[in-house]
């Protein structure tokens, strides 16, 4: 496809993909960072489905446990081991929804064609799979459903009209740059013409909880993993925003509809089937030549930067003439990975402010609202081709 076929709002110029490869492959040990969230975990899981053998997994407690014990694929848990062989780091750019995100020795890179803005993305599971030159690409999470759940899903999923399981609160996300009550009450209330609504994933939704047919909250003892991945998989499909159980949804249900506020999270972690909504759309992105930073004006630019302060905050850390080695060592590795970090929290700044941009245009709004609700409704209705996404106007 040449660029001068893509609608000019759409075009870029991202040649390649870069990602951190944190699975360690060695014979049948598999070792991977201490902790993992759900949307981690679940990409472990699918690399392990496109192995397609047992593997013994060297990893700590985390969200995911249950999941991974259930896994077919999975025939030890193993205590944590150091991963030497790729220097797996923690940066602090809480992009997402963590307070620091990987970055190692070794960063895959996969070459792109000329796609789309919205069809640029490789995640975990793609860029290992690719890495170990495995025969199967598929970037599907991967979920073991037990088909005996609880009774009072089993009622819920039975009523007449057809299901859909809505993800509308991330709680365990505080670094979303859009997260309005508003969009989702006028988006379930088009569904809930047609469909019968299962919210769940949040222990409060407030209003939204009146939107719905049914609130699953997530302290519900219902309301577990193993429960949910049973209730996705019997519904006629699901809407919610970025997160755990979105990839959870991706590895039962092939109708979705993800909403992301994060070009950066989408083009790392969206994969598989489905329907996107892609509400920021910042220019560094497009152009990621406009973010080159040499490692003499990182010196001369950066006399500090800000970390988070393990309470949810950030705090600030002074980088002096005198100490500036020393510290960034300290605190980031090398100066590589502070250019990665600086670099990162830069794309994260042009996020917020394309969202802001339109969010700050009441005329803006009600157009980019009325046509993003319009394409969810169709999308949850089998009104769209397949890979169809959504795409927030370039601000200027």
């Amino acid at each position: 496809m040449s660029i001068h076929d893509i609608p000019y709002h759409l075009r870029n110029t991202v040649e390649f993909l870069e990602a951190p490869v944190f699975m360690d492959l060695e014979g049948d040990y598999l070792r991977l960072p201490g902790r993992l969230a759900i949307g981690d975990t679940l990409m472990v899981l699918g690399f392990l489905r496109n192995l397609g053998r047992p593997l013994r997994l060297c990893l700590g407690p985390g969200a995911g446990q249950e999941l991974v014990e259930a896994h077919p694929l999975v025939r030890e848990v193993l205590p944590p081991e150091p991963i030497e062989r790729f220097g797996l780091t923690g940066l602090p750019v809480g992009r997402f929804g963590r307070g620091a995100t990987w970055t190692t020795s070794l960063n895959h890179r996969i070459a792109l064609p000329v796609l789309p803005v919205d069809q640029v993305r490789a995640n975990p599971i793609r860029v290992h799979s690719h890495y170990y030159g495995l025969d199967n690409q598929d970037d599907r999470p991967s979920v073991f459903v037990d088909p005996d759940r609880p009774p009072q899903l089993r009622d819920l999923i039975s009523r007449r009209r057809p299901v859909i399981v809505v993800y509308p609160l991330n709680p365990g996300r505080d670094d979303c740059f859009w997260q309005d009550p508003a969009w989702w009450m006028r988006l379930l209330a088009e569904l809930r013409r047609d469909f019968t609504l299962i919210a769940v994933g949040a222990p409060d939704y407030s209003e939204l909880a009146g939107a719905v047919d049914h609130a699953l909250k997530s302290d519900d003892p219902a309301s577990t993993l193993p429960d949910l991945a049973w209730l996705m998989s019997r519904a006629q499909g699901f809407a919610g925003r970025d997160g755990g159980l979105a990839h959870l949804a991706g590895a039962v249900n092939h109708r979705r509809l993800i909403v992301w506020d994060s070009m950066a999270s989408y083009r790392y972690w969206a994969g598989g089937p489905g329907h996107h909504l892609l509400l920021s759309n910042p220019y560094v992105f497009r152009y990621p030549q406009t973010a080159r930073l040499s490692f003499s004006a990182l010196r001369q630019q950066y006399r500090a930067v800000s970390l988070p302060d393990g309470q949810g905050g950030m705090r600030e850390e002074l980088l002096t003439p005198e100490n500036w080695d020393q510290r960034v060592s300290e605190l980031f590795g090398s100066p590589g990975n502070l250019l990665r970090t600086v670099l990162a929290q830069r794309e994260l700044e042009e996020e917020r402010a394309a969202v802001a941009a339109w969010m700050g245009s009441p005329e803006m709004k009600a157009r980019f609202y009325e046509k993003s609700i319009a394409f969810a409704v169709k999308a949850m209705t089998g009104g769209l081709g397949e890979g169809e996404n959504w795409v927030a106007p370039l601000m200027p």
